[in-house]
């Protein structure tokens, strides 16, 4: 499956997951437990925004959606030790591809 055509020779995963649905959390169990199964060395990277950014980014729950964000990197830090968890600023491109290669690169 994808798991191993993706996973399997990958050195770094980039959590870049879209929207602040209970699909967030859904994804990021499944990366987390395909990945310890598949690869567990992997880098994990988990890319969110800053707490003040959620609610200009998505109006609207959003205490509900900043512990879906939190779940999502305490699951992350429970079962990983080669992982980041960034928080970024919203709508400054440019700075925040520079914090991700800075993290793949163990900057």
């Amino acid at each position: 499956g994808w798991q191993e055509d993706t996973l399997k020779s990958a050195d770094v995963l980039v959590y870049l997951v879209g929207g602040y649905t209970e699909q967030r959390t859904m994804a990021t169990e499944r990366l987390v437990r395909e990945s310890l199964r598949v690869n567990p060395k992997v880098l994990h990277v988990t890319v969110n925004p800053v707490e003040e950014d959620i609610p200009v980014l998505t109006p609207g729950l959003a205490s509900l959606k900043s512990k879906r964000i939190k779940d999502c990197e305490e699951m992350v830090k429970q079962n990983y030790e080669n992982f980041k968890c960034l928080r970024l600023e919203a709508y400054k491109l440019d700075e925040s591809v520079e914090a991700i290669c800075q993290a793949i690169e163990g900057k």
